[in-house]
């Protein structure tokens, strides 16, 4: 039997990064699936999506149309979607036209669709985060230096998580054998003019595994 090639869902670096959208983890996440129904889209006018909203909050697990409607919203806000959603349909498919790139992009970060499916176990933080950390490690380099080393105030400032939530995630990530972080203390790095021993804290390594998702 042969083994089913993976599918990925390949998002802007600038997306993932909060670089030139303001997005929270649902918006994210809402986001990556419909990329997904776009590319997956048969219909001649792949831009013109039917979709049923309530598959997609089962999937990205929205308990509130509110939230979902809220998404929504942020993605016609920057234009990815074109229409405002006012109110989500009671009856057949939210009709909606997206936009997947409405601004020039320099570079792609593309995860196993799968891992939609773990979304259960890690939640959207978790899914962003692993992007997140994709989007910094380069695949082509030899594999002992693909790794992600961003600080954690980075991550803070770019996608607006605490720092208490952030470690919460990262610990659930690595339960899931997702990511390894090795860690780094406090090291010795020379002498000032003072003769005051300096020391230098470098970044954590966040290493992604693909093969798990």
């Amino acid at each position: 039997m042969e083994n089913k090639k993976k599918m990925y869902i390949q998002i802007p670096d600038e997306i993932i990064r909060n670089q030139c959208v303001d997005f929270n983890h649902y918006d994210f996440g809402v986001y990556a699936l419909l990329k997904h129904a776009y590319f997956r889209n048969p219909k001649q006018d792949k831009d013109c999506l039917e979709i049923d909203h309530k598959f997609l909050m089962h999937k990205l697990f929205i308990s509130d149309n509110r939230t979902l409607k809220k998404s929504l919203n942020t993605l016609y806000k920057y234009e990815i979607i074109k229409e405002e959603i006012k109110r989500l349909p009671t009856k057949g498919a939210l009709k909606i036209t997206f936009n997947p790139l409405p601004f020039k992009s320099k570079s792609f970060t593309q995860l196993p669709l799968s891992l939609i499916n773990q979304v259960e176990y890690i939640g959207l933080i978790g899914y962003r985060l692993l992007y997140y950390y994709e989007s910094f490690i380069n695949r082509k380099d030899v594999i002992s230096k693909q790794f992600c080393f961003i600080g954690q105030e980075t991550i803070h400032k770019e996608l607006g998580i605490d720092f208490n939530t952030i470690k919460k995630y990262n610990d659930i990530l690595k339960k899931q054998k997702l990511i390894t972080i090795k860690k780094h203390k406090l090291q010795e790095d020379g002498y000032d003019e003072f003769d005051n021993l300096i020391y230098t804290k470098y970044n954590n390594h966040y290493y992604v595994h693909i093969d798990k998702m």
